[in-house]
């Protein structure tokens, strides 16, 4: 390939790349239900917003919360005060919160090379960054719940091999930014010993263990509070709710689907992932191989090590309870992930019976993505929308114009449980 060609032929994958981004961003907006589009989600109001308002933006860009940091959800609540109308707020974080999940599936295709090289099915693995069924529940589209994707995207830079120097740092800079938002990324640690002895692997793993050194040191000086359970449920709901939830992420339909045949229909939930993870181990490369021993038993151990420190190992197979949704979505993403692995070597096989099973199985994941593509419900479906709120907090400082500021109620209400954002009047236009 001449030097000519060679520079066409980066400008049409970076082209290539682009548009993945934007029309990945796009695609997220529109599965989020216009209310939900509209409303402010947990932290994002009551934390990051609250923070952003009270002292000069990027002062709480490094604080901690919970025991760890949380970069790119304070910064997109901070850019929001700073550059949004008031009454833009929840579109403005919402958004960008789709914006940075685009990004990612831009970078799981580019990153995801190594171990899938069909760019047809690395189209379905960034697809499934911002297409899952279960993201659009409670993770998609809000910045308190966007790190849950840099997981899944981490383990795909960790297991590329950068070609420059550039690149290399590059995605350093990237996983310094991931590392800083979710502490969970030390679970892609282990990764560190694959291709450990070319050089321009070390940039991004650098990255990640300064981000996961600040993650360590915040959560040594402002512990989480414990809330470890049992491991008595967490198999059966582990299947139920990443597998099971995957054909049909809707928590009343599938709990009525179940009946008195759980047992069975968990079996054949999980059943094609298990081929797919021992065709994989079977016929994969050496380099496959460590990607599906993640994809499927990692995806377990991630689900497990989550409910377990948050207090819900115990649980029985409940799909709709709140604590679980956002513990179910990287690791079915995982899951599907897995039959896309497989897919990639049957495609490969001179046998057409296997290249037949590998296209069929490839579709049936795109059919998943299609089909569920509009969410049955999210946690934000119902409200209460900012723009509202903010209309009425308003009025309510225009009739006492000695107020200093008006709280402003967002998503969820569970219980007495109240998230609450106190905006001050001379805010509100």
């Amino acid at each position: 390939m001449t030097r000519t060609h060679a520079t066409r032929a980066r400008g049409v994958e970076a082209a290539v790349v682009a548009a993945i981004a934007i029309l990945a961003t796009a695609a997220a907006w529109l599965r989020l239900p216009p209310i939900a589009q509209r409303t402010v989600w947990a932290e994002d109001g009551t934390i990051f917003v609250n923070d952003a308002i009270s002292g000069r933006p990027l002062e709480h860009l490094f604080a901690g919360y919970m025991g760890y940091l949380q970069f790119v959800p304070r910064l997109l609540a901070d850019a929001a005060v700073s550059f949004a109308r008031i009454q833009d707020v929840a579109l403005f974080i919402n958004l960008s919160a789709c914006a940075v999940a685009g990004l990612c599936a831009a970078l799981v295709f580019w990153c995801a090379q190594d171990v899938v090289p069909a760019r047809a099915l690395r189209f379905v693995l960034a697809a499934i960054t911002i297409g899952a069924p279960l993201l659009p529940i409670e993770v998609l589209g809000n910045a308190a719940n966007v790190h849950w994707i840099f997981i899944w995207t981490m383990l795909w830079v960790l297991l590329y091999l950068p070609r420059t120097r550039v690149g290399a740092w590059l995605l350093g800079l990237v996983a310094l930014i991931c590392a800083l938002s979710d502490i969970q990324l030390l679970f892609l640690v282990p990764l560190f010993f694959v291709r450990r002895r070319s050089a321009l692997v070390w940039p991004p793993r650098i990255g990640l263990v300064v981000g996961l050194i600040a993650q360590i040191a915040t959560s040594l000086l402002s512990p989480r509070e414990a809330h470890s359970g049992g491991l008595g449920g967490a198999i059966r709901a582990y299947i139920g709710q990443t597998a099971l939830a995957s054909y049909l992420p809707d928590p009343k339909l599938l709990d009525a689907a179940l009946g008195n045949l759980r047992v069975l229909w968990l079996a054949l939930a999980i059943a094609p992932f298990v081929v797919a993870f021992v065709y994989v181990l079977k016929r994969g490369s050496g380099l496959q191989r460590i990607t599906v021993l993640y994809l499927v038993p990692g995806s377990a151990v991630l689900w497990t090590a989550d409910s377990y420190l948050n207090g819900y190992g115990g649980a029985a197979l409940t799909p709709h309870a709140f604590s679980f949704v956002r513990y179910a979505v990287v690791p079915s993403m995982m899951l599907l992930a897995s039959v896309i692995v497989a897919a990639q070597i049957l495609l490969t096989r001179s046998s057409r019976p296997c290249r037949v099973v590998g296209a069929v199985a490839a579709v049936a994941v795109v059919a998943l993505l299609a089909i569920h593509f509009v969410p049955y419900d999210t946690n934000r479906s119902n409200g209460p929308t900012w723009d509202t709120a903010i209309e009425r907090a308003q009025m309510a400082c225009n009739s006492e114009p000695g107020s200093a500021e008006e709280p402003i109620t967002t998503a969820p209400k569970y219980g007495t449980v109240r998230w609450v954002v106190s905006v001050p009047c001379s805010r509100i236009d």
